[in-house]
């Protein structure tokens, strides 16, 4: 009886996660029907593509686009630094958040470096990341400039709002550092870290594309934005949009797919 009342349970939870997951789709699609109709509807007004180019002639440059022979290498290019600036901020944030979390003295030392590094304009750090390296890594840099920040302040608060009854506790009971920080500190850094990595994944794309287009390296995402802007081919900044709304999109649901089998 007892294991037919858990099966049970799981379908119900299955059955609710299910209907969630079709009413969060059918949410977003009327959504993207109604951001096209909207578009479409401001194209026809404005009635210049030069300045909103419609939804028709910019699928039409994602399809040629999709056909360059540049296409995979670009935005393979771009991938590859926002994955290597992601991954330098994560083992960054995550190993000097959890020195800061747990010290106060090193989280007060790091907290002149975090807050220059939130101040400073985003545009200040890419020219001076392209002055200081070239034009195919000055991208990484700032990247993990800008994320890193976002990672770190995330495991901090993780640490910090452990509750500090459950932590007296464990020490009454001898609980050894390992254990606490494997079955307490550890689940709250989790919670905390898996949203900043969601939010920073993508920001950080936004990023590296945006220092692409300053820096122009050879083949990338922002270079085809610039050479887009210099044709005045508005359809085809558009169209690298979308796609890398997609990218950012794709990159986004990997982290939540871990978050959920983990």
């Amino acid at each position: 009886m007892p294991q037919r009342l858990l099966e049970g349970s799981f379908q119900m939870k299955a059955s609710i996660l299910k209907n969630k997951n079709i009413k969060e789709l059918i949410y977003t699609i009327l959504s993207i029907v109604a951001l096209l109709i909207l578009w479409k509807v401001l194209s026809t007004v404005v009635d210049k593509e030069i300045l909103i180019p419609s939804p028709e002639i910019t699928f039409s440059e994602i399809l040629r686009i999709f056909n360059s022979p540049s296409f995979v290498t670009s935005v393979l290019n771009t991938l590859r630094r926002a994955l290597i600036g992601f991954i330098i901020a994560l083992g960054a944030g995550v190993s000097l958040g959890m020195i800061g979390g747990f010290s106060k003295t090193i989280y007060y030392l790091l907290r002149p470096i975090i807050l220059i590094n939130k101040a400073v304009p985003t545009m200040a750090i890419i020219l001076l990341a392209l002055i200081w390296l070239e034009s195919e890594r000055a991208p990484i840099l700032v990247g993990f400039v800008v994320i890193f920040p976002v990672i770190y302040e995330s495991v901090v608060q993780g640490i910090r709002n452990v509750d500090m009854k459950l932590v007296e506790m464990m020490e009454m009971y001898n609980i050894s550092w390992f254990d606490k920080l494997k079955d307490l500190y550890i689940p709250s850094i989790r919670s905390y870290l898996f949203g900043a990595m969601s939010a920073a994944m993508g920001l950080n794309l936004k990023i590296i594309i945006a220092a692409e287009v300053l820096s122009q390296p050879r083949v990338s995402i922002g270079t085809h934005f610039q050479i887009e802007r210099a044709n005045l081919n508005t359809a085809g900044v558009f169209a690298w949009s979308i796609i890398t709304i997609l990218l950012a999109a794709i990159l986004e649901q990997t982290i939540e797919i871990f978050k959920n089998n983990n």
